[in-house]
């Protein structure tokens, strides 16, 4: 199923960040994705993009938790995420937006595609 799929992309994605390679991250991930209720077209697209652009995710997440990762220091020297959430939290909210940024791109370029063969 395109869920476990999608969860070994994030092991590959945070490989670099050791701080994600938990079995609860894992879970809150797969929560957070079977919380979203793709519909079939969306299923169908997020397969498209696990056998044709699952480099592009992976690349996406990672430029983008990358400077993420750092948060912000407040004035107690402590480190802050934005709406208080922690690294893991941030991570998968980034993952998640990373992968619908990809179908929303599939979607509008099938559109497109359908528009201008018509």
């Amino acid at each position: 199923m395109y869920i476990e799929e999608l969860l070994a992309l994030f092991d590959t994605a945070a490989a670099g960040f050791p701080a994600l390679k938990s079995e609860r991250v894992r879970e809150e991930l797969r929560r957070a994705i079977e919380g979203r209720k793709y519909d079939l077209q969306d299923v169908a697209l997020i397969e498209a993009i696990l056998k044709q652009d699952s480099r592009d995710l992976v690349e996406s997440f990672t430029e983008a938790y990358g400077p993420g990762l750092k948060g912000f220091e407040n004035e107690s020297g402590n480190m802050e995420y934005p709406d208080g959430v922690g690294p893991e939290t941030e991570a998968i909210r980034i993952y998640i937006a990373s992968l619908e940024h990809l179908i929303n791109y599939y979607h509008t370029s099938l559109i497109g595609k359908h528009f201008s063969s018509t």
